[in-house]
């Protein structure tokens, strides 16, 4: 019988800052108490323990001992717990393979990730108890005046309530999702061997940055305050910045800066409002003074996430081996299923990035405390760090990487899922290596390769003037609202298959909502609707039994230019409840997204299937993967890579997979 368990513990390790993995190897981290029960809601049993009780029971042992899985919620952390149980307190070994997570298992629900939230979205009979922040600031973090911790027997016992109670939360949870599939569960101890691994960091470059950053902050601090005439001192402002720029502006532009919180209005320049302001002010929509858009883009620039980045790096870097630890969320993007990243944020690194070479110049410069400069001249300090992040991911002495992607997977994997006899064509010239971007190009009478690829990456989807725009503005493509709605509107009928599967998505997930139990099939995808799964749940069953879940599923009646029409929505996973707010917001599934969806999911479960079969990862980046080799096996790693990635799963023949491995000395493009 499977078992649940729980830990509460204390640290002088800062764990929001300096991350799980140094906070569990930290020297002055113990355990508070620790609370088992069973995951069977049939079987009776709970155990409470606390170090101060000696040995654990006989029978916890036997329990654990016998137990095929070991679950806990967001289990990477109390495997490492566990792991001082087993050094300071003789615990019995849990085998790797035991270890299970039940914040992957609501993942793959596409439910919320976090135990309280998942409480409340399921309204499942035990909750998270809200009272434990507050015991954990009283417990488990050191008194700052004196820097010794609480030791309150009456908040002791408390805390192992609260602890009980968390495993009985979980358990409660878990019995109304749906279960991990062996497979599942398989790579999420795969993902869960590459978050041990880890991948090592620059220091001296990292370190570096946060410098010039700190330099830089200072000079637009100061602008600021001359700009201002000292109303603003700092980027980091928002309020004083926001009201200083209300007294500026006319009506128009106020009614841009307008957000509502609970209910009342407020004014907001948050990093969408301001990039919006400048662009509608670049193209003449709106009337900014040159005052107001020169504060707005200091912001901006002070604003840049690379500074934080940066931050994350050092701060959670282990002072062992300089490696970054934990940085992989298996299935973290509940409605694809694809793979999120969390501290160091390798999934939201610029692609724009310096070379090695590029870098260990930089690096000197910094050293030598220069102005950064490249063979163009002065470099922007902010653009120049967002350029850094990539380098400053390096391998150990002796190693290098290895970094192979599949060449517009996406692209590829859309049609095929169409099963269209009109997107054979699109296929084969996949296959032929044609370069499709420019063969867009050439087809729309584009002219320019770029347009082509903005074309073939925002319009796949569903996406209209407003996808290609907001793509346009990423690539550096200039083209008016009549230009943009033509090449949609020719893509679209060069390429009649998407149109046509679009259609075939909502028709058969709107079939299927209305006839539960029974399967409706788009192309290579399946519909299913199980009445009694988390309040309705839409399965959409792809090519190798994978399933991605819609749930709370149903069809809504919504007003569109067109007149009324049936909308599938679901429940939207992530999400933070705001107060006074009671009902979880929905998601609008539109066939665009339908198409997205499907094609994201299949696409990270081929990365998925390529990560069971190569060793030595130390990340990726969903169409990426990275592995850190010894320089003098380099090339018949980039050779084997190669072929595991070219190499199609049995279940997705006739993908005309592509990918060219490269050798890099730190990690880049």
């Amino acid at each position: 019988m499977n078992i649940i368990i729980d830990f509460e513990t204390r640290s002088r390790c800062d764990l929001k800052t300096e991350g799980g993995d140094n906070y569990v190897m930290h020297p002055s981290t113990e355990i508070i108490c620790l609370a088992v029960t069973y995951q069977e809601a049939n079987q009776k049993g709970e155990w409470l323990w606390y170090p101060e009780h000696g040995a654990l029971p006989s029978d916890l042992v036997k329990a654990i001992e016998q137990a095929p899985l070991v679950m806990a919620h967001n289990a990477a952390f109390d495997r490492g717990i566990w792991q001082i149980g087993e050094d300071e307190h003789n615990f019995p070994v849990i085998e790797f393979d035991r270890w299970f997570c039940t914040s992957a298992q609501a993942r793959v629900n596409a439910m919320p990730a976090s135990l309280d939230k998942l409480t409340q979205a399921l309204d499942s009979k035990y909750k998270k108890n809200h009272r434990g922040a507050q015991l954990i600031r009283l417990l488990s973090i050191p008194d700052k005046l004196t820097g010794e911790f609480n030791e309150d027997p009456k908040l002791m016992a408390e805390m192992g309530g609260y602890c009980l109670d968390d495993v009985r939360a979980t358990k409660s949870a878990v019995a109304m999702l749906r279960p991990m599939t062996k497979d599942e569960h398989a790579d999420w101890l795969v993902s869960e061997r590459i978050n041990e691994r880890g991948i090592k960091i620059d220091l001296e470059l990292a370190k570096g940055a946060m410098k010039y950053a700190t330099m830089e902050q200072g000079e637009i601090g100061g602008k600021l305050s001359t700009l201002t005439d000292r109303a603003v001192t700092k980027h980091t402002q928002h309020k004083r910045i926001a009201d200083w720029v209300l007294t500026k502006v006319d009506v128009k532009v106020k009614s841009l800066m307008e957000v509502y919180k609970d209910g009342d209005k407020k004014y907001s320049l948050d990093k969408n409002i301001r990039a919006e302001l400048l662009e509608k002010a670049g193209r003449g929509h709106i009337e900014l003074p040159d005052q107001v858009k020169e504060v707005i883009a200091l912001v901006q620039k002070g604003s840049k996430s690379s500074v934080a980045k940066f931050s994350r790096m050092v701060g959670r870097c282990s002072g062992e081996d300089s490696r970054v630890r934990g940085a992989f969320v298996y299935s973290g993007a509940s409605q694809t299923l694809r793979f999120a990243s969390k501290g160091l944020q390798l999934h939201n690194m610029a692609r724009n990035c310096f070379s090695a070479s590029q870098a260990e110049d930089l690096k000197e410069q910094m050293r030598e405390g220069y102005i950064l400069e490249d063979d163009d001249g002065d470099l922007p300090v902010m653009d120049t760090l967002s350029k850094l992040l990539r380098p400053a991911l390096i391998p150990d002495d002796g190693n290098v990487f290895v970094v192979g992607d599949w060449s517009s997977i996406e692209a590829r994997a859309l049609p095929w899922l169409s099963k269209s006899e009109h997107a054979k064509d699109r296929l084969e010239m996949f296959a032929d290596d044609v370069d499709i971007y420019m063969h867009t190009a050439d087809e729309l009478g584009l002219g320019e390769r770029q347009v082509g690829k903005v074309a073939e990456l925002s319009l796949g989807y569903g996406g209209g003037l407003g996808a290609f725009s907001a793509m346009a503005k990423v690539y550096g493509v200039e083209m008016t609202d009549n230009e943009v709605s033509g090449v949609v509107n020719a893509w679209r009928e060069k390429n009649v298959w998407a149109t046509i599967f679009w259609a075939q998505l909502d028709r058969a997930a709107t079939l299927a909502i209305r006839s539960p139990g029974t399967e409706h099939k788009a192309g290579r995808v399946t519909y299913l609707f199980i009445k009694d799964l988390l309040g309705g749940t839409l399965l959409c069953i792809l090519p190798g039994d994978l399933v991605i879940q819609y749930p709370k599923a149903k069809l809504e009646s919504v007003d569109t230019k067109w007149g009324p029409r049936l909308n599938i929505t679901a429940m939207k996973a992530n999400w933070i409840p705001a107060q006074g707010v009671e009902e979880w917001p929905r998601i609008s599934l539109w066939p665009g997204l339908l198409a997205e969806n499907v094609t994201q999911a299949l696409c990270a479960n081929i990365l998925r299937h390529s990560l069971r079969q190569v060793d030595r990862v130390v990340g990726h980046v969903h169409d990426e993967i990275i592995q850190e080799v010894p320089v003098k096996s380099a090339d018949k790693y980039k050779q084997e890579l190669q072929q595991v990635m070219e190499t199609n799963p049995v279940w997705a023949k006739g993908i005309p997979l592509k990918a060219e491995p490269v050798i890099m000395t730190r990690y880049g493009k």
